[in-house]
């Protein structure tokens, strides 16, 4: 669980430390308390303020101005996603991480709900990294550089949804063989533990035989597995298609063997039309896959 200090919840409030003490305590925002008394934050305890605190709004980022972020502050205040995803972008490749991180914290705090966060920001500014590397103007180191950067920030919101037994299910989400970047994965899992689901994630998978290991000793009521279309993803270029579309096939028959609910996410599905009839069960949107679950 990641906490923030008394401190950064003043700052990121724009209130003295006297004021967020009295807010602790007549339940205006809530906190943690360690055994000697210490007070600790959650991003979540922050997005409850805002959300409970409809007065909150002039008060969004006033301390991280002097981090030269109101820009993005009064971004994420008018909700504008579209620029929100290009300062998103070109931040990630100028290897801006704090930039980057205030983003989508940022927006997270603000109450914008996560599906539409992966939606409107990150996936859109994923895409002008995309586009920017398929006209050359960028590496392909550059753009593994930006979208790992991203995920890192990403991983980030899974810490305030902890693993717990919230609804009584297991997920377990996957990233096919030959792709190495794990970012649709990350996100897949954040609406689900934001759903409530306890979820496992293994990045890159090994053999069906040791996921079926872990179905059983886990007792993995879902599978997830993601497969989006970008140059740095491998499993759907055109010497591992067949490879792809035959993992899809095993994936799908142990999936009916355990009897466990097995969908498959991201745009590089539309590579497999062969075994298009087999699965059942696919979204692009993570808004979409929030109404599936």
């Amino acid at each position: 669980m990641r906490y923030l200090s008394s401190n950064d919840v003043a700052e990121i409030l724009g209130v003295n430390i006297s004021t967020l003490k009295r807010w602790t305590e007549n339940g205006t925002l809530g906190c943690s308390k360690t055994a000697g008394g210490h007070r600790k934050f959650t991003m979540q305890h922050v997005r409850d303020y805002y959300k409970n605190n409809k007065n909150s709004d002039k008060n969004f980022g006033l301390g991280l101005e002097k981090l030269e972020h109101k820009t993005v502050y009064d971004l994420i205040n008018k909700c504008d996603f579209k620029e929100l995803a290009k300062i998103l972008a070109d931040a990630s490749l100028e290897s801006n991480e704090i930039t980057v991180s205030n983003i989508i914290n940022g927006s997270y705090m603000k109450g914008i709900p996560a599906s539409t966060i992966c939606d409107e920001i990150i996936d859109p500014g994923s895409m002008i990294v995309e586009n920017a590397l398929s006209q050359n103007y960028i590496s392909h180191v550059e753009a593994f550089i930006s979208r790992k950067l991203i995920t890192r920030s990403v991983e980030s919101l899974n810490q305030n949804k902890p693993n717990g037994s919230f609804n009584g299910k297991t997920a377990l989400c996957v990233n096919f063989e030959d792709n190495l970047p794990d970012l649709g994965v990350v996100m897949s899992e954040i609406i689900l533990r934001h759903n409530g689901y306890n979820v496992l994630n293994t990045g890159s998978h090994a053999e069906l035989g040791s996921l079926q290991e872990v179905i059983d000793k886990k007792n993995v009521d879902l599978l997830l597995f993601y497969l989006c279309d970008m140059q740095c993803c491998m499993a759907t270029v055109k010497d591992n298609l067949a490879k792809t579309a035959s993992q899809v096939k095993k994936i799908v028959s142990l999936a009916k063997k355990l009897k466990v609910k097995v969908i498959f996410g991201g745009s590089g599905m539309n590579f497999l039309p062969d075994v298009s009839s087999q699965i059942k069960i696919t979204f692009n949107k993570y808004s979409d896959l929030e109404k599936i679950i």
